[in-house]
This record gives C-alpha cells, structure tokens and sequence, in this order.
C-alpha cells in the first residue's frame, strides 16, 4: 500500500531554487527533486529525534 502523498506550496528565494535544481540534475538526472526534497525532510526529522534525546 502506497502512503498517502500530500501536495505543498513553498515560497524559497529564486537563485536558491535554481541552484539546488542544477545540483539535483546534476547528481540524480531530471524531475527527481521530489524525491530528494522528501529524503531530506526525512533526515531532518531523524536528526532531531537524536536531538531530542540528548536533552
């Protein structure tokens, strides 16, 4: 089973989005920002989980 996806707006400064979109071409082919957007939210989430539990 499929997790349910949510769509998402994000206002980010324009040379920031440009940049990190080269970057994930360059490293990963085309139309995979999703895909690493969602990777890095989820190491955000872990890394402050191991913050957590230093407090």
């Amino acid at each position: 089973m499929e997790t349910k996806k949510v769509k998402t707006t994000i206002d980010l400064p324009e040379d920031l989005w440009r940049k990190f979109t080269i970057k994930v071409i360059e490293e990963h082919g085309g139309r995979k920002k999703n895909e690493v957007i969602e990777e890095l939210i989820s190491k955000y989430l872990k890394e402050g989980k191991k913050e957590e539990s230093k407090k």
